[in-house]
């Protein structure tokens, strides 16, 4: 018997990635799950991080401001947001 990648699938999942329900990442030292296929700029709305005054560094590469809604979050990303803050 012969058996072929992809038979022990479901016949609607075959022939076609399936996307996974979360991905895993860090973000300043602590582990999350989030949905795949975010943006920096998606994820960072979601963790209720205002944008005027952060820097995100992506897998150790500052990612720039207007890079944030095209850069898109890989599946064991380690990311590190800083946030500024003013004060004298």
């Amino acid at each position: 018997m012969t058996t072929r990648v992809g038979d022990e699938l479901p016949v609607e999942c075959r022939g076609r990635a399936v996307e996974p329900e979360s991905i895993d990442i860090t973000i300043n030292g602590e582990q999350k799950r989030v949905a795949p296929g975010q943006s920096i700029a998606a994820l960072l709305e979601v963790l209720n991080i205002g944008s005027d005054r952060v820097a995100v560094e992506l897998n150790k590469s500052i990612v720039r401001k207007r890079n944030w809604h095209e850069t898109i979050v890989p599946d064991g990303s380690r990311i590190e947001i800083v946030e500024f803050v003013g004060g004298g």
